[in-house]
């Protein structure tokens, strides 16, 4: 059953259009992850609210337009990137101030469990880290009895552990019934949830494939391809700058992204758009050590540091720049990784 549908929504303000033409449907029990702008996430969220007005179209909350909504505090709970808390309260206290507002249905101690809180449920908020504070957001607004929770940057700059305790969270909190539409300015942070993934910018919501096919017409196909195709070696990938072309070296490249239909290289600190796909890009640059580690990401395998497991399900690559980037290994590729790399 659909809890949330976004149809043609569109924001203007003046002459300036922030938000164009969105379609979204969000069933009950499921997750939605979108990439975005702090700014477009604080207005989409205001809207889906209703705390703004929007200038064209719908948003409904099982089919209830949210304008004739009374009672979307108790439907909808939000995890703002920051916000504050009772710094004096221990997490326990923290918890049954809240379950008495909500006159919550869920078990306190599941929760703290669940994320992760329940051995320092004695510790006071001012002593946390961010970290366990965001884990502490979550559990909160699991109390609330809500229908749909609405979570800004979910594991983005949290610490290890707490990623992997958000993220093995998010299957359990669906598993209660609960809907999440996550927002994040990070792509891999959002592709990582293992959820249905977007990316959220001016022409609206572009799905994000999350893993790569299997399908065997398309491998019989691309290994027809790769037999017809001579052997050869690239020495230079052009990029584009505006109106000037630049070639770059493979050796120079970190790795390669593609988004919206588009593939951008990585170097350094700079993106590069490049006129070639990702699948040309990947056929051209085997040769060179890169690696498809995820249907819109090829890495040069030169430049991988660590190879992280988050869950079961869940991988990432941290790579030797500067930033430490940390780019998401779908599933089906980790046994190709371990073969190539023999670890």
């Amino acid at each position: 059953m659909t809890l949330l549908n976004i149809e043609n929504l569109s924001k203007e303000c003046g002459n300036l259009r922030l938000l164009n033409d969105l379609n979204l449907t969000l069933n009950h029990g499921k997750c939605i992850g979108i990439k975005c702008s702090n700014d477009t996430s604080n207005l989409l969220f205001s809207l889906i609210l209703g705390k703004t007005n929007y200038s064209k179209g719908n948003i409904y909350i099982e089919n209830t337009p949210i304008s004739k909504c009374t009672n979307i505090k108790n439907i909808i709970a939000v995890v703002f990137s920051n916000e504050g808390m009772y710094e004096r309260l221990k997490i326990y206290d923290y918890m049954k101030f809240f379950e008495k507002i909500y006159n919550s249905k869920i078990s306190i101690k599941e929760i703290l469990i669940k994320l992760g809180l329940f051995d320092i449920s004695n510790k006071k908020i001012k002593s946390l880290t961010y970290s366990q504070k965001k884990r502490l957001s979550i559990a909160r607004a699991l109390l609330s009895n809500s229908k749909l929770i609405l979570i800004q940057e979910p594991t983005l700059n949290v610490d290890r552990e707490s990623a992997l305790i958000i993220r093995e969270c998010i299957p359990y909190i669906c598993s209660l019934g609960i809907s999440i539409l996550a927002t994040s300015v990070s792509l891999e942070d959002i592709i990582l949830l293992g959820c249905e993934t977007y990316i959220l910018d001016e022409k609206g919501f572009n799905t994000v494939e999350t893993d790569i096919p299997t399908n065997e017409t398309d491998e019989k196909s691309n290994n027809e391809e790769s037999l017809d195709a001579p052997y050869f070696k690239v020495d230079k990938i052009p990029a584009k700058i505006d109106e000037k072309i630049i070639l770059l070296n493979p050796t120079e490249i970190i790795s390669i992204e593609s988004l919206n239909g588009t593939s951008y290289l990585n170097v350094g600190e700079e993106k590069f758009p490049c006129t070639l796909t990702l699948n040309e890009l990947e056929n051209r640059l085997k040769h060179f050590g890169f690696f498809r580690c995820h249907r819109s990401y090829l890495v040069n395998l030169q430049r991988v540091r660590e190879v992280v497991t988050w869950t079961r399900n869940s991988f990432s690559l941290i790579l030797d720049d500067k930033n430490k980037t940390s780019i998401p290994l779908s599933k089906g590729r980790m046994n190709e990784l371990k073969d190539i790399l023999k670890f």
